[in-house]
């Protein structure tokens, strides 16, 4: 018998007890079953994670503690990843590789680090002499909060791969032919792809951040000890290694975890009547007095030339401290996730403008039945496309419209968005255009943003020269319109439409370092290297596990939890011999 991870054990209990007494006594003990239903409900969660230990339906890795700032915080350490995953045989499937293919892993692991030693030289690990980079893998850090009892929040951190196979089958049909491909991490289970190590709610450091920054200390040291010490395979004779190529997540994390003083949040609000402003990017300078962060319409914005030339932090980050980096613009180890930034921010306002803009267009007499015939037109789209609608209408609330504060979109599901900027060009097709042209220049900037998407989605690891043009062109392409538009609403009195928030300041970073990098290397790093659609989902659903234990020891039992789903995963899998 195996635990559903979702259920309550006290529930279980109970159905092993009905169960046990069905079958009988002797067939209850020959299946299983008899040592669940003798374990006491009044201490449940103790008692079934004994009973799964002693039937192995749970990843044999151990849980420890850590000291942070006085407080025990549970945790699955690094070294305690690396170790199992050598000694499963795993170790090849961190190349995108099959569980028995060493040789293909190595190849591509030599091919990775060539690559990404022309796009970063700077890095510290090209320094270090003797490295055998074909047996070291690069991976990344991600953390999140996720919502655990009475919607409180519950921080997860997680490794992962930097390398994997790609994306979903449907979505590029045939990848999986071809394993000396440098992929990226998109496919498979996230439970099989990703690696917990800690869970703190937020209850726990929200009054004494030491305590998170004390849990990223020893995460960093830990993932030090991973590349400097490495694993050693039994069987093989061969030591393993891991190099961090940096830390990854939504803005608000990447502020907690680096300690940005210059971010998002930090734009001025009130002009200067509170001093110079402090700017909004961590990586430049943008938004300080003399270089606007506005400033998007251009390959060559005033910004670009302060990149690197002033630390966004005052206090040191455990990440940088401990981890191999480039010394030369250490900030950049911070790596923001384009689908983030666009799907879960800006997308959003673009949809809503452009909806608004669109109005006065629709062939209705009321603006109620404006809404009405939205709705209908994109259920219909979404029926035509075979895709999920996830939401039951299209009204003035979701498209913010009134509110003068700015037209912000008031939808926080990312797919939404990648329905909603797919239906908007089928939309502004159909419908009459405006005088001036602006619909037009809206549908265009919207198709050249999903044609962006839509190469990232089919490209390996690397972009290719070629690729990489193609992406910097639709995005500063798009990016120009958004400026072009801002403008004209502005200047029309509708300040409000297509709003200019910092995160197209971050995505014009991003535009800019895809084309840069890639025209004096002829490749690049493929944003979705650092994506983190995948890391969502692991937050998402350890922070499901979390809601079923004792809120008191939440930390500890999320992670017994997320142990029990794991070893699920990888047995459907056929990952575990």
């Amino acid at each position: 018998m195996a635990l559903i991870a979702e259920a309550s054990c006290a529930s279980q209990i109970l159905t092993a007890r009905a169960v046990a007494e069905d079958m009988g006594e002797v067939q209850a003990a020959r299946k299983g079953v008899k040592s669940w239903a003798s374990c006491h409900l009044q201490n449940s969660e103790r008692d079934v994670q004994r009973t799964m230990k002693n039937q192995k339906t749970k990843l044999d890795i151990p849980v420890k503690t850590i000291e942070c700032n006085g407080v025990q915080v549970p945790w699955i350490s690094p070294e305690s990843w690396l170790q199992w995953i050598v000694k499963k045989g795993l170790w090849p499937t961190l190349a995108g590789c099959s569980p028995n293919d060493y040789q293909g892993a190595s190849r591509n692991r030599s091919q990775f680090w060539e690559n990404y030693q022309k796009v970063d030289p700077d890095f510290e690990l090209f320094r270090i002499p003797n490295t055998d980079l074909s047996r070291t893998a690069a991976f990344l850090v991600h953390g999140d909060e996720g919502r655990t009892l009475k919607r409180n929040a519950l921080m997860v951190t997680s490794l992962q791969s930097a390398l994997g196979c790609g994306y979903d089958e449907q979505r590029v049909p045939g990848q999986k032919a071809d394993t000396s491909n440098l992929r990226v991490n998109f496919a498979g289970h996230s439970f099989v792809t990703r690696y917990v190590v800690n869970t703190m709610p937020k209850t726990s450091y929200e009054s004494d951040p030491a305590i998170f920054d004390d849990a990223m200390d020893h995460v960093a040291k830990s993932l030090r000890k991973c590349f400097d010490e490495g694993c050693v395979d039994q069987v093989r004779g061969e030591r393993f290694k891991i190099v961090v190529l940096g830390v990854k997540g939504d803005a608000p994390y990447l502020v907690k975890a680096a300690h940005f003083y210059r971010s998002y949040n930090t734009m001025a609000k009130r002009g200067d009547e509170r001093g110079p402003p402090k700017g909004v990017c961590p990586y430049c300078l943008a938004g300080t007095n003399g270089f606007p962060a506005e400033d998007i319409s251009t390959s060559s914005p005033c910004w670009l030339p302060t990149v690197g030339v002033k630390l966004p932090w005052l206090k040191r980050p455990a990440f940088i401290k401990h981890l191999l980096h480039n010394p030369s613009n250490p900030t950049e180890f911070f790596k923001s996730d384009i689908w983030h930034i666009v799907h879960l921010d800006f997308g959003r306002s673009w949809v809503a403008s452009v909806v608004q803009t669109a109005l006065p267009y629709l062939p209705c007499q009321n603006l109620e039945q404006k809404w009405e015939w939205l709705t209908d037109d994109y259920l219909r789209w979404c029926r035509t496309s075979k895709k999920q609608a996830h939401v039951s209408k299209i009204t003035a609330y979701l498209m913010s419209y009134g509110d003068t504060t700015g037209a912000m979109g008031q939808w926080s599901k990312g797919a939404l968005s990648t329905n909603l900027l797919q239906w908007l060009v089928d939309l502004l097709g159909k419908i009459p255009g405006d005088p001036d042209g602006l619909l037009a220049q809206c549908r265009v900037a919207t198709y050249r943003l999903n044609s962006l998407f839509r190469l990232l989605y089919r490209s390996g690891a690397f972009l290719t020269a070629e690729q990489a043009a193609f992406i910097s062109d639709q995005g500063l392409s798009f990016l120009r319109t958004y400026a072009a538009m801002a403008r004209v609403m502005y200047n029309a009195g509708k300040q409000w439409l297509f709003p200019l928030y910092p995160k197209l300041h971050v995505f014009h970073h991003l535009i800019l370092t895809v084309r840069n990098t890639a025209s004096s290397t002829g490749l690049c790093c493929s944003p979705m290297m650092y994506g983190c659609q995948m890391d969502e989902d692991v937050v998402g659903k350890t922070s499901r596990l979390s809601r079923r234990v004792n809120i008191r020891k939440v930390s500890q039992r999320a992670l017994d939890r997320y142990l029990v789903a794991a070893f699920t995963a990888y047995s459907k899998a056929k990952l575990l011999g």
